[in-house]
């Protein structure tokens, strides 16, 4: 997935657990997930695959938005919706999903994702600052994060706002408060990362001035905040020291095993048909909504 996604390990014995508890909602079996000989491109059934730890985009009793996005399309398409449950964060869902032949379709990757063919863009939004309305800060720009009074970030890693930290000269200074939102635990080989909510509840509880994330990943915990926040899209991109362009801003699609190209077409017939129900989950989800064309 690219970089909007990477936001986004467990042990056999849990996943059977999780697997067996969302059985209702996901519509399949680790069994059947996990058999090589199973029927790998059924007619009447969108085998996706889903993480259960990706809140709120996915999680393991299918009430992430993606999840109900999925469900929107398959209906839409007259399929069956069969969750692939993956009990790993949904930086792992293609390599040990899709690559591995258990399901066909992933939600929410960047468009023209290489690894995938994907379909036409669902939504479209940006990275956001998220603050208590009391500080009234009302930064647009990302150079606004070097904004006087505004030390402490709380952000999600191996993500843009690790660059805006470092082009704002406000990394150095953050990095033992961001490292103790993980317990200084050690990121070398492993993935490890700071939940979306938490990073919502640093702000909400003043230990966090500002947080820097992507908005579908925290717009729903921005919404049922307890305190008044303030979440504004970062209008600009990032050039680098060497020329490249970071985005900030981000289509999103889905992704297609390039195994069974056919599926693209009717998923985008699917999308096509069923866009306000998406754009309704969405907007319930409180997410900023840009312009597709865009």
């Amino acid at each position: 997935m690219g970089i909007s996604k990477v936001m986004r390990r467990a042990g056999l014995a849990a996943a059977a657990l999780v697997a067996a508890a969302s059985a209702t909602a996901a519509g399949t079996t680790l069994e059947a997930a996990a058999d090589p000989a199973t029927d790998m491109e059924a007619e009447g059934s969108l085998r996706v695959c889903s993480s259960t730890q990706d809140a709120p985009f996915s999680d393991a009793d299918a009430t992430g938005f993606e999840n109900r996005i999925a469900g929107i399309v398959a209906e839409a398409m007259g399929r069956e919706l069969e969750h692939v449950w993956i009990d790993k964060a949904a930086i792992y869902l293609v390599r040990d999903g899709i690559d591995d032949g258990k399901c066909d379709v992933v939600m929410g990757v960047d468009q023209n994702d290489p690894r995938l063919l994907t379909s036409i863009p669902y939504y479209r939004t940006s990275y956001v600052f998220v603050s208590r309305e009391d500080r009234g800060f009302d930064g647009e720009k990302w150079q606004d994060a070097d904004t006087a009074g505004i030390e402490r970030f709380s952000y999600r890693f191996h993500s843009p706002a690790e660059t805006i930290l470092k082009y704002s000269g406000k990394y150095e200074n953050n990095l033992a408060y961001s490292r103790s939102l993980i317990n200084f635990k050690s990121r070398r080989n492993q993935y490890i990362n700071v939940p979306a909510e938490r990073v919502v509840a640093e702000v909400v509880d003043g230990h966090a001035d500002v947080a820097i994330a992507f908005a579908s990943a925290v717009a729903r915990y921005v919404t049922k905040a307890s305190t008044p926040l303030r979440m504004q899209i970062i209008t600009n991109d990032i050039e680098r020291l060497d020329g490249k362009i970071i985005p900030l801003t981000y289509a999103q699609s889905i992704g297609v095993a390039k195994r069974v190209p056919d599926l693209v077409e009717e998923i985008n017939a699917a999308l096509q048909e069923s866009a306000a129900e998406i754009r309704a989950v969405l907007e319930e989800e409180g997410v900023p909504l840009l312009p597709l064309e865009s």
